[in-house]
C-alpha cells in the first residue's frame, strides 16, 4: 500500500508538471464530450481550437504512456451525474477535428442518440492506427494493468479485430442489424464474424486501386495491357514486406495463400503468372530497378502529387485524402473470370466494455454509425467502401460511384494477418528479384515457393 502511495503521488506530479508546461495530460484529452454544444460546434467554427491535432494527439498519448507506466492506473473525468459516458476509440483516418464536413454528419448522428438516450453521454478519443500508442495495443496494455481506461468501443482494422477477440480484448456482439442480409455489401457481412460469432459491426472497406493523372496517361487505363504499354513508372513499394500489390495480382489470377490445412501456401505457376507481368512492366519501363529501392511510405505519393509519378498503386482512402483536380483513381484491372477484388481491409466498431449495462447502450450507437444513410455520407467524405447497398444518395453523385459499386460488390477481405505476414515477404522478395533482372519468374516463384516451405 506504501508503494501504491508513492507512485500515486509521483504520477499526481507527472500530470501537474505537464499541465504547467501546457501539454494535454491524458485526462484533458479522454475527456473531450462530444455534443452539439461541444467539441462538434468547435470543430466546425475552426479546426484549429480542437485539441486532438496531431502533435497534441501525439503528447497525450506520451503523458499517457508516462503516467500508466508511474502508477498502473490513468484517472478519468466522471460522467455527469446520473450519465452513463460512451468512449469510442477512433483512427487518425476519422478524426473529426481533420474535416469538418465529416464532424458536422457525426454531430447530426450523437445528437440524434443522445435524444433517444438522455443518460448517455459520447466521448470520442483519437488514437494512433500503429505503433504502441494504437487502439489494440493500449487495449492490450490496459487490459490488467489499468482496466479503468478501456473505453466502451474502438474502431479497428479487420486483422487487429480478428487478434483482439483471440486475446480476449473484445466482446461478441448481440446485434440484430444483420437481420436483412441484402441491405449489405458481402465483404461487410463477412467482416463482422471472428469464429462465426459476431464481433464487429463494420463501417467501412478500404481498397487498393490505381490512381492516375488523366492528362499525362490519357482517359483508356482500364486494363493490365493499355496500363503498362504508357511506359509510365507506377509507385509501389516492393522493397516492403507488407506491401499489398504483388499480393492482389497474384489473388486476382485465382491464386490462394492457404492450403487444405490452412497453412501459409502459394501457387507456384499462378506465381510466375504474377511476375511475369512485373517482368513486361519492368521492360516497358512500368516498374523500373529504382522501385526495388524506395521504402519510404509517403516517397511515391509525395511524386504523384507534385507530377514528377503520374500513376500510384495506394488505398482509396489515402488517395481521397490526398486527391487533386488533376489527378483521378480507377479500381486495379481483375482477371474477369475470377471476378474478385482482393486485399480489402475493413473497420469495425468493437465492444471493449465488459459492463452489461454500458455493452446495451454502446452497441445501440454502434448500430447509428453503421446505418445506410449515415454510411453513405461520411465514407463518401472520406473515400472508404460503404457497407450498406442501399441510401447511396452521396456517393451517385460521386465521380468514382460506377468504380466504388464495383469493387464493394467484389470485394474480398485481406487474409489473416499470420498467412500475411508468412506469404507477403516471399512475394515481394520475388517481384523485387525480378524487376531487378536479377531473376526470371519461374525462377523467382520456384525460389518464394522453396522459401516458404522451410
Amino acid at each position: 500500500m506504501k508503494t501504491f502511495k508513492l507512485l500515486l503521488l509521483f504520477t499526481c506530479i507527472v500530470l501537474m508538471l505537464s499541465a504547467c508546461s501546457g501539454q494535454p495530460t491524458e485526462t484533458a484529452q479522454v475527456s473531450r464530450t462530444v455534443t452539439s454544444s461541444s467539441v462538434f460546434s468547435t470543430v466546425t467554427k475552426s479546426s484549429a481550437t480542437v485539441q486532438t491535432t496531431a502533435d497534441s494527439m501525439q503528447r497525450a498519448e506520451e503523458t499517457a504512456s508516462s503516467t500508466l507506466a508511474a502508477s498502473d492506473s490513468v484517472s478519468l473525468t466522471p460522467s455527469p451525474a446520473g450519465k452513463k459516458t460512451i468512449e469510442i476509440w477512433v483512427p487518425p483516418q476519422l478524426d473529426p477535428s481533420k474535416n469538418p464536413t465529416l464532424a458536422t454528419v457525426l454531430r447530426e448522428k450523437i445528437d440524434e442518440f443522445t435524444q433517444e438516450n438522455p443518460n448517455a453521454v459520447i466521448s470520442i478519443r483519437v488514437k494512433a492506427e500503429s505503433g504502441n500508442s494504437s487502439a489494440f495495443n493500449t487495449l492490450s496494455a490496459a487490459k490488467n494493468a489499468a482496466p479503468e481506461v478501456i473505453p466502451s468501443l474502438a474502431i479497428l482494422s479487420r486483422n487487429d479485430m480478428i487478434t483482439a477477440a483471440q486475446r480476449g480484448l473484445i466482446y461478441p456482439i448481440s446485434t440484430g442489424i444483420f437481420t436483412e442480409g441484402s441491405t449489405w455489401f458481402n465483404y461487410a457481412r463477412k467482416a463482422s464474424l471472428v469464429d462465426n460469432l459476431i464481433y464487429g459491426i463494420p463501417i467501412a472497406g478500404d481498397p487498393i486501386v490505381l490512381g492516375y493523372r488523366p492528362s499525362m496517361t490519357g482517359s483508356e487505363v482500364t486494363n493490365w495491357e493499355e496500363i503498362l504499354s504508357r511506359g509510365l513508372p507506377i509507385g509501389f513499394y516492393p522493397a516492403r514486406p507488407d506491401d499489398p500489390f504483388g499480393a492482389f495480382i497474384y489473388l486476382s489470377k485465382g491464386g490462394n495463400m492457404i492450403d487444405d490445412l490452412g497453412r501459409p501456401w502459394l501457387d507456384q505457376s499462378l506465381l510466375t503468372s504474377t511476375l511475369e507481368l512485373f517482368l513486361t512492366g519492368g521492360q516497358q519501363g512500368a516498374f523500373p530497378p529504382s522501385l526495388a529501392m524506395e521504402n519510404n511510405p509517403d516517397r511515391n505519393m509525395q511524386l504523384f502529387l507534385e507530377g514528377a509519378m503520374h500513376m500510384i498503386v495506394t488505398h482509396l482512402s489515402n488517395f481521397r485524402y490526398n486527391q487533386r483536380t488533376d489527378t483521378a483513381a480507377i479500381p486495379l484491372p481483375i482477371d474477369p473470370e475470377i471476378d474478385r477484388y482482393p486485399m480489402v481491409n475493413s473497420w469495425n466498431i468493437v465492444l471493449t466494455d465488459s459492463n452489461p449495462n454500458v455493452q446495451n447502450l454502446a452497441v445501440k450507437f454502434a448500430e447509428k454509425l453503421a446505418a445506410p444513410a449515415f454510411n453513405d455520407r461520411w465514407t463518401q467524405i472520406l473515400g472508404f467502401l460503404p457497407v450498406r447497398t442501399s441510401d447511396l444518395e452521396s456517393w451517385e453523385k460521386d465521380p468514382f460511384y460506377d468504380s466504388m459499386r464495383f469493387i464493394a460488390e467484389r470485394a474480398e477481405l485481406i487474409p489473416v494477418n499470420n498467412v500475411l505476414n508468412a506469404v507477403l515477404p516471399s512475394i515481394n522478395s520475388s517481384i523485387t528479384s525480378v524487376i531487378r533482372t536479377s531473376s526470371l519468374p519461374e525462377d523467382a516463384a520456384r525460389s518464394a515457393v522453396e522459401a516458404l516451405d522451410k
